[in-house]
């Protein structure tokens, strides 16, 4: 678990709510709805209870409509989203620090320097182009090319 798994029983009511039954009357737990997304769920919990109510409830709708399918006799998911944000405690944006969310197992702080890292491999790509197409007859001393030029010249 990252390191919000102690803050794990602030957020229990929610976390271990039922959101529907699933096939066979199995419930489904909103902790196994957002692992099934692969989502940290004490993160996703902290950052829905640091949202205003109507903001988190259309985050958390949104995200079970991934998991849960409406069959008939189930509540709507916005009802249900609803419902389970009334379970969260009510945090201002300080009372848990916030932590980067993993993408693809990478940081928001390791996918900059990496967009950083391709931003410099283009540009020195760029600059490259731009001084090899500067002089197009100019042959670069010492080349494979200007060896051959010489050679070339030398006997006629």
């Amino acid at each position: 678990m990252s390191s919000t798994s102690i803050l794990s029983a602030t957020f229990n009511d929610f976390l271990f709510a039922t959101v529907c039954d699933e096939r066979g009357d199995m419930p489904l737990s909103v902790i196994s709805a957002l692992a099934r997304l692969d989502l940290d769920p004490w993160t996703e919990a902290a950052e829905l209870a640091r949202m205003p109510a109507d903001g988190a409830a259309r985050r958390l709708s949104f995200l079970l409509a991934a998991v849960v399918s409406d069959p008939p006799a189930q509540p709507d998911r916005a009802t249900t989203a609803a419902r389970l944000v009334g379970l969260l405690p009510v945090l201002a944006k300080t009372d848990v620090p916030p932590y980067p969310r993993p993408v693809g197992g990478l940081t928001a702080l390791q996918l900059r320097a990496m967009g950083l890292m391709c931003l410099v491999f283009l540009a020195s790509l760029a600059i490259s182009a731009v001084i090899a197409n500067l002089a197009p007859g100019a042959v670069a001393p010492g080349s494979a090319s200007s060896a051959i030029a010489s050679t070339a010249a030398a006997r006629r």
